[in-house]
């Protein structure tokens, strides 16, 4: 039996990645969450005649309403503290301009949508929220749902992210699900 492939995107941005996965994967069903209200709006047109659902959500830990730092469409954040990278002056972080953002709990969300006979493939680029939400699957086990995980870290631009809870995070989530380092 084959299962039912799932592909979801955290940090869709303009969706290249969907349409990369739904290339090798023309049959699964896929969600894509992005914050970004101008970016949110751009994939629910790019993908208005397909089987993409996309959620203008913030992927946390938590359901509720956050302060989405804006910067370039790669680099916004919900995390507070972001250091400027020299060498890339546009990633830079605005934190005096933001836009009020609805955020979903992640392992809430999986654990209540899916069961095991699906095999759902995750990918995580969401500038730092990374590691609470990859700590919230592990401890409500719905990390044990998704098969692959391919995420993109950023321990290096966070100050409240120590190398030993990057590496802690990287170990338990890895024994858990097919873990790859994204980018």
């Amino acid at each position: 039996m084959t299962l039912r492939q799932i592909y979801i995107d955290l940090g869709a941005n303009v969706g290249d990645t969907i349409e990369s996965y739904r290339q090798k994967n023309p049959d699964a069903f896929v969600y894509g969450f992005e914050p970004n209200p101008r970016l949110a709006q751009q994939l629910r047109a790019r993908f208005s005649d397909s089987g993409v659902i996309i959620f203008e959500k913030a992927a946390w830990i938590l359901d509720g309403i956050r302060s989405f730092y804006l910067g370039h469409d790669l680099s916004s954040t919900l995390i507070d503290g972001k250091r400027p990278m020299p060498d890339y002056p546009e990633f830079e972080i605005t934190y005096q301009e933001h836009v009020l953002v609805e955020t979903i709990d992640i392992a809430r969300w999986l654990l209540e949508t899916f069961t095991k006979d699906v095999r759902i493939t995750m990918k995580i680029d969401i500038e730092g929220a990374e590691y609470k939400l990859l700590q919230r699957m592990l401890d409500t086990d719905a990390v044990d749902l998704v098969d692959e995980i391919y995420c993109e870290f950023h321990h290096d631009r966070f100050p409240s992210v120590t190398a030993e809870t990057h590496q802690r995070i990287v170990t338990e989530v890895g024994l858990r699900s097919a873990l790859k380092k994204w980018r």
